[in-house]
Protein backbone atom coordinates (compact mmCIF):
# COMPACT_ATOMS: atom_id res chain seq x y z
CA UNK A 1 0.00 0.00 0.00
CA UNK A 2 1.70 3.32 -0.85
CA UNK A 3 2.64 5.49 1.74
CA UNK A 4 -0.12 9.02 2.07
CA UNK A 5 2.35 12.04 2.10
CA UNK A 6 0.78 15.01 4.21
CA UNK A 7 1.59 18.82 3.97
CA UNK A 8 3.44 18.20 7.81
CA UNK A 9 5.88 15.63 6.01
CA UNK A 10 6.41 18.22 2.87
CA UNK A 11 6.83 21.32 5.26
CA UNK A 12 9.31 19.77 7.79
CA UNK A 13 11.53 19.27 5.03
CA UNK A 14 11.18 22.73 3.85
CA UNK A 15 11.84 23.82 7.03
CA UNK A 16 15.33 22.03 6.59
CA UNK A 17 16.04 23.86 3.58
CA UNK A 18 16.10 27.23 5.07
CA UNK A 19 18.84 29.32 5.28
CA UNK A 20 19.01 32.41 7.89
CA UNK A 21 20.74 35.07 6.89
CA UNK A 22 24.74 35.24 8.36
CA UNK A 23 24.90 36.31 11.63
CA UNK A 24 21.68 34.93 12.41
CA UNK A 25 21.44 31.31 14.95
CA UNK A 26 19.78 28.30 13.51
CA UNK A 27 17.70 26.96 16.07
CA UNK A 28 17.12 23.32 16.32
CA UNK A 29 14.65 21.13 14.64
CA UNK A 30 12.14 20.74 16.76
CA UNK A 31 12.34 24.67 18.06
CA UNK A 32 11.86 25.79 14.30
CA UNK A 33 8.79 23.92 14.05
CA UNK A 34 7.15 25.71 16.96
CA UNK A 35 8.47 28.94 15.84
CA UNK A 36 7.68 28.67 12.39
CA UNK A 37 3.52 28.12 13.52
CA UNK A 38 4.15 30.75 15.86
CA UNK A 39 5.24 33.39 13.52
CA UNK A 40 2.29 32.54 11.25
CA UNK A 41 0.11 33.22 13.80
CA UNK A 42 1.42 36.33 14.95
CA UNK A 43 1.72 37.47 11.27
CA UNK A 44 -2.17 36.58 10.93
CA UNK A 45 -3.23 37.88 14.62
CA UNK A 46 -0.95 40.74 15.53
CA UNK A 47 1.35 41.66 18.50
CA UNK A 48 -1.37 41.51 20.49
CA UNK A 49 -1.46 37.39 20.18
CA UNK A 50 2.96 37.03 20.40
CA UNK A 51 2.10 38.77 23.87
CA UNK A 52 -0.38 36.54 24.94
CA UNK A 53 1.96 33.38 24.34
CA UNK A 54 4.78 34.78 25.81
CA UNK A 55 2.80 35.46 29.17
CA UNK A 56 1.08 31.97 29.01
CA UNK A 57 4.09 29.99 27.77
CA UNK A 58 6.81 32.14 30.48
CA UNK A 59 7.74 28.97 31.67
CA UNK A 60 8.12 26.48 28.31
CA UNK A 61 11.56 26.38 27.05
CA UNK A 62 10.37 25.74 23.70
CA UNK A 63 9.14 29.03 23.50
CA UNK A 64 12.19 30.92 24.76
CA UNK A 65 12.58 32.54 21.31
CA UNK A 66 10.22 35.00 21.86
CA UNK A 67 11.77 36.70 24.56
CA UNK A 68 14.11 39.18 22.87
CA UNK A 69 17.24 38.29 24.71
CA UNK A 70 17.15 34.83 23.62
CA UNK A 71 19.70 33.63 21.10
CA UNK A 72 17.23 32.44 18.66
CA UNK A 73 14.89 35.63 18.98
CA UNK A 74 16.88 37.08 15.95
CA UNK A 75 15.75 34.07 14.05
CA UNK A 76 12.54 34.56 14.72
CA UNK A 77 11.95 38.16 14.10
CA UNK A 78 13.45 37.19 10.73
CA UNK A 79 10.78 34.37 9.99
CA UNK A 80 7.89 36.69 11.32
CA UNK A 81 8.74 38.96 8.32
CA UNK A 82 9.39 36.71 6.02
CA UNK A 83 6.13 35.11 6.29
CA UNK A 84 4.38 38.41 6.60
CA UNK A 85 6.20 39.62 2.65
CA UNK A 86 4.53 35.88 1.99
CA UNK A 87 7.42 33.88 1.74
CA UNK A 88 5.89 31.30 4.51
CA UNK A 89 5.79 27.75 4.69
CA UNK A 90 2.88 25.59 5.41
CA UNK A 91 3.30 25.18 8.67
CA UNK A 92 3.01 29.17 9.09
CA UNK A 93 -0.10 29.06 7.11
CA UNK A 94 -1.56 26.07 9.44
CA UNK A 95 -1.83 23.79 7.06
CA UNK A 96 -0.17 21.22 8.35
CA UNK A 97 -1.62 17.38 7.92
CA UNK A 98 -4.07 18.25 5.30
CA UNK A 99 -3.50 15.65 2.51
CA UNK A 100 -1.17 17.17 -0.43
CA UNK A 101 -1.95 18.48 -3.47
CA UNK A 102 -2.38 15.06 -5.97
CA UNK A 103 -0.92 15.41 -8.95
CA UNK A 104 -3.20 16.40 -12.17
CA UNK A 105 -4.29 13.67 -14.17
CA UNK A 106 -3.14 13.29 -17.33
CA UNK A 107 -6.12 14.77 -19.88
CA UNK A 108 -5.05 12.18 -22.50
CA UNK A 109 -3.57 13.68 -25.58
CA UNK A 110 -5.02 16.97 -27.12
CA UNK A 111 -8.31 16.76 -29.51
CA UNK A 112 -7.47 17.16 -33.17
CA UNK A 113 -9.19 19.99 -35.21
CA UNK A 114 -12.23 18.78 -36.62
CA UNK A 115 -13.22 18.15 -40.10
CA UNK A 116 -14.45 21.56 -41.83
CA UNK A 117 -16.94 19.32 -43.99
CA UNK A 118 -18.17 16.04 -41.50
CA UNK A 119 -20.95 17.24 -39.19
CA UNK A 120 -22.72 13.70 -38.72
CA UNK A 121 -26.25 13.96 -40.07
CA UNK A 122 -28.45 12.66 -37.63
CA UNK A 123 -31.09 10.31 -38.59
CA UNK A 124 -33.91 12.78 -39.58
CA UNK A 125 -36.58 12.71 -42.65
CA UNK A 126 -35.49 13.93 -45.93
CA UNK A 127 -38.00 16.49 -45.78
CA UNK A 128 -36.42 17.84 -42.32
CA UNK A 129 -32.85 17.71 -43.99
CA UNK A 130 -33.98 19.35 -46.82
CA UNK A 131 -35.24 22.34 -45.05
CA UNK A 132 -32.67 22.68 -42.79
CA UNK A 133 -30.13 22.34 -45.31
CA UNK A 134 -31.96 25.39 -47.46
CA UNK A 135 -32.18 27.40 -43.99
CA UNK A 136 -28.85 27.25 -43.07
CA UNK A 137 -27.67 28.18 -46.96
CA UNK A 138 -29.88 31.63 -46.22
CA UNK A 139 -28.27 32.68 -42.78
CA UNK A 140 -24.99 31.97 -44.34
CA UNK A 141 -25.58 34.46 -47.25
CA UNK A 142 -27.77 36.81 -45.32
CA UNK A 143 -26.08 36.86 -41.94
CA UNK A 144 -27.44 35.83 -38.42
CA UNK A 145 -29.86 38.53 -38.46
CA UNK A 146 -32.38 36.53 -41.39
CA UNK A 147 -31.67 33.18 -38.52
CA UNK A 148 -33.43 35.54 -35.99
CA UNK A 149 -36.01 37.32 -38.54
CA UNK A 150 -36.99 33.19 -39.48
CA UNK A 151 -37.28 32.15 -35.93
CA UNK A 152 -39.60 35.00 -35.18
CA UNK A 153 -41.91 34.72 -38.28
CA UNK A 154 -42.16 30.71 -37.73
CA UNK A 155 -42.96 30.51 -34.05
CA UNK A 156 -45.35 28.34 -34.03
CA UNK A 157 -44.18 26.26 -36.97
CA UNK A 158 -42.80 22.78 -35.93
CA UNK A 159 -40.89 22.66 -38.89
CA UNK A 160 -38.88 25.32 -38.14
CA UNK A 161 -38.43 24.13 -34.46
CA UNK A 162 -34.63 23.32 -34.91
CA UNK A 163 -33.93 26.90 -34.97
CA UNK A 164 -34.76 26.98 -31.00
CA UNK A 165 -31.14 26.93 -29.39
CA UNK A 166 -32.08 23.65 -26.90
CA UNK A 167 -33.52 21.94 -30.22
CA UNK A 168 -31.79 18.31 -30.74
CA UNK A 169 -30.83 19.24 -34.70
CA UNK A 170 -29.80 22.82 -33.37
CA UNK A 171 -26.28 21.88 -33.82
CA UNK A 172 -26.30 19.96 -36.81
CA UNK A 173 -28.13 23.10 -38.24
CA UNK A 174 -25.13 25.11 -36.90
CA UNK A 175 -22.61 22.91 -38.70
CA UNK A 176 -24.48 23.14 -41.45
CA UNK A 177 -24.35 27.13 -41.27
CA UNK A 178 -20.54 26.54 -40.66
CA UNK A 179 -20.09 24.74 -44.08
CA UNK A 180 -22.10 27.05 -45.94
CA UNK A 181 -19.64 29.83 -44.40
CA UNK A 182 -16.93 28.83 -44.85
CA UNK A 183 -17.03 27.95 -48.52
CA UNK A 184 -18.80 31.38 -49.29
CA UNK A 185 -16.19 33.20 -47.96
CA UNK A 186 -13.90 31.01 -50.21
CA UNK A 187 -15.67 31.75 -53.51
CA UNK A 188 -15.49 36.05 -52.63
CA UNK A 189 -18.27 36.87 -49.95
CA UNK A 190 -17.81 39.21 -47.72
CA UNK A 191 -14.34 40.30 -50.16
CA UNK A 192 -12.06 37.06 -48.32
CA UNK A 193 -12.11 34.98 -51.00
CA UNK A 194 -8.24 35.46 -52.12
CA UNK A 195 -6.98 35.24 -48.52
CA UNK A 196 -8.56 32.32 -47.35
CA UNK A 197 -7.72 30.51 -50.95
CA UNK A 198 -3.76 31.92 -50.39
CA UNK A 199 -4.22 30.03 -47.05
CA UNK A 200 -5.74 27.21 -48.18
CA UNK A 201 -3.03 26.87 -51.11
CA UNK A 202 0.00 27.35 -48.13
CA UNK A 203 -1.67 24.44 -46.50
CA UNK A 204 -1.86 22.01 -49.53
CA UNK A 205 1.84 23.38 -50.28
CA UNK A 206 2.84 22.35 -46.71
CA UNK A 207 1.68 19.05 -47.13
CA UNK A 208 3.30 18.54 -50.77
CA UNK A 209 6.35 19.54 -48.60
CA UNK A 210 6.59 17.49 -45.25
CA UNK A 211 5.79 14.02 -46.64
CA UNK A 212 4.87 13.51 -42.62
CA UNK A 213 2.97 16.13 -42.22
CA UNK A 214 0.11 14.12 -43.00
CA UNK A 215 0.74 10.89 -41.50
CA UNK A 216 1.62 13.02 -38.06
CA UNK A 217 -2.10 14.53 -38.04
CA UNK A 218 -3.44 10.85 -38.13
CA UNK A 219 -1.40 9.63 -36.06
CA UNK A 220 -2.79 12.33 -33.59
CA UNK A 221 -6.18 11.29 -34.43
CA UNK A 222 -5.58 7.51 -33.91
CA UNK A 223 -4.08 8.57 -30.65
CA UNK A 224 -7.11 10.45 -29.48
CA UNK A 225 -9.18 8.16 -30.69
CA UNK A 226 -8.52 5.84 -28.92
CA UNK A 227 -7.72 7.20 -25.96
CA UNK A 228 -11.87 8.21 -26.58
CA UNK A 229 -12.11 4.86 -26.42
CA UNK A 230 -10.48 3.85 -23.84
CA UNK A 231 -12.31 6.45 -21.65
CA UNK A 232 -15.53 4.78 -22.77
CA UNK A 233 -15.17 1.96 -21.73
CA UNK A 234 -13.85 2.88 -18.35
CA UNK A 235 -16.82 4.49 -17.79
CA UNK A 236 -19.39 1.87 -19.37
CA UNK A 237 -17.22 -0.18 -16.69
CA UNK A 238 -17.85 2.04 -14.24
CA UNK A 239 -21.96 1.53 -14.77
CA UNK A 240 -21.70 -2.10 -14.70
CA UNK A 241 -19.98 -1.59 -11.64
CA UNK A 242 -23.08 0.75 -10.32
CA UNK A 243 -25.33 -1.64 -11.72
CA UNK A 244 -24.13 -4.84 -9.52
CA UNK A 245 -24.33 -3.02 -6.24
CA UNK A 246 -27.51 -1.36 -7.51
CA UNK A 247 -28.87 -5.04 -8.06
CA UNK A 248 -27.34 -6.18 -4.78
CA UNK A 249 -30.01 -3.84 -2.86
CA UNK A 250 -32.80 -5.86 -0.79
CA UNK A 251 -35.59 -4.99 -2.58
CA UNK A 252 -38.12 -7.13 -0.23
CA UNK A 253 -37.58 -4.72 2.62
CA UNK A 254 -39.52 -1.83 1.21
CA UNK A 255 -42.78 0.41 2.37
CA UNK A 256 -46.06 0.93 0.48
CA UNK A 257 -46.66 4.67 -0.24
CA UNK A 258 -49.12 4.97 -2.01
CA UNK A 259 -51.27 2.00 -4.07
CA UNK A 260 -52.88 2.89 -7.33
CA UNK A 261 -55.47 1.35 -9.03
CA UNK A 262 -56.99 1.03 -12.54
CA UNK A 263 -60.93 0.85 -13.36
CA UNK A 264 -62.18 0.10 -16.10
CA UNK A 265 -61.86 3.29 -18.09
CA UNK A 266 -58.52 2.77 -18.12
CA UNK A 267 -59.04 -0.34 -20.01
CA UNK A 268 -60.50 1.21 -22.23
CA UNK A 269 -59.00 4.36 -22.81
CA UNK A 270 -58.30 5.04 -26.62
CA UNK A 271 -54.57 5.41 -27.13
CA UNK A 272 -52.85 5.38 -29.88
CA UNK A 273 -51.21 2.32 -30.96
CA UNK A 274 -47.68 1.25 -30.08
CA UNK A 275 -44.30 2.42 -32.35
CA UNK A 276 -41.03 1.21 -32.78
CA UNK A 277 -37.78 3.28 -32.27
CA UNK A 278 -37.39 3.15 -36.10
CA UNK A 279 -40.40 5.10 -36.71
CA UNK A 280 -40.23 7.78 -34.25
CA UNK A 281 -36.45 8.55 -35.56
CA UNK A 282 -37.83 9.33 -38.85
CA UNK A 283 -40.51 10.87 -38.16
CA UNK A 284 -40.80 14.38 -39.57
CA UNK A 285 -40.75 17.60 -37.12
CA UNK A 286 -44.66 18.05 -37.41
CA UNK A 287 -45.35 14.23 -37.02
CA UNK A 288 -43.80 14.30 -33.61
CA UNK A 289 -45.36 18.28 -32.77
CA UNK A 290 -48.97 16.44 -33.74
CA UNK A 291 -48.12 13.17 -31.40
CA UNK A 292 -49.52 12.97 -27.99
CA UNK A 293 -51.47 10.57 -26.07
CA UNK A 294 -54.40 12.30 -26.36
CA UNK A 295 -55.92 15.15 -27.17
CA UNK A 296 -56.79 16.06 -23.17
CA UNK A 297 -53.49 14.18 -21.69
CA UNK A 298 -49.83 15.75 -23.04
CA UNK A 299 -46.59 15.09 -21.73
CA UNK A 300 -45.28 18.83 -20.50
CA UNK A 301 -41.61 18.95 -19.33
CA UNK A 302 -41.09 20.90 -15.62
CA UNK A 303 -39.43 23.86 -15.25
CA UNK A 304 -35.57 23.92 -13.92
CA UNK A 305 -36.45 24.78 -10.81
CA UNK A 306 -39.58 23.05 -9.94
CA UNK A 307 -39.31 19.97 -7.63
CA UNK A 308 -39.49 16.34 -9.52
CA UNK A 309 -40.10 14.03 -6.81
CA UNK A 310 -42.66 12.15 -7.98
CA UNK A 311 -43.16 9.84 -5.38
CA UNK A 312 -43.74 12.93 -3.19
CA UNK A 313 -47.25 13.39 -1.76
CA UNK A 314 -48.95 15.93 -3.40
CA UNK A 315 -48.93 19.46 -1.43
CA UNK A 316 -52.23 19.12 1.08
CA UNK A 317 -54.18 22.43 0.94
CA UNK A 318 -54.10 24.18 3.98
CA UNK A 319 -57.30 23.90 6.51
CA UNK A 320 -60.17 26.05 6.69
CA UNK A 321 -60.04 27.77 10.36
CA UNK A 322 -62.09 26.66 13.19
CA UNK A 323 -65.01 29.43 13.82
Amino acid sequence: MAAVTTNGDAAANVLDDIRPPAGVVLPPREIRNVLEKTAGYVARNGAVFEDRIREKERSNPKFSFLNPSDAYHPFYQWRLDEVRSGRGTAIAAGRVGEPAAEAPKPQGPPKPADYLFSARTPRINRKDLDVIQLSALFVAKNGRQFMTQLAQREAGNPQFGFLIPNHTLHNFFQHIIDQYTTLLRASGLGGEGGKLQEERIKELEANINDKFLVLNRAKQRAEYAKYVESEKQKKEEEEVKAKEEFAMIDWGDFVVVETITFNEADEHANLPPPTNLSDLQYASLEDRNNASISASLRIEEAMPDEDTTYNAYPNQPAPYPIA
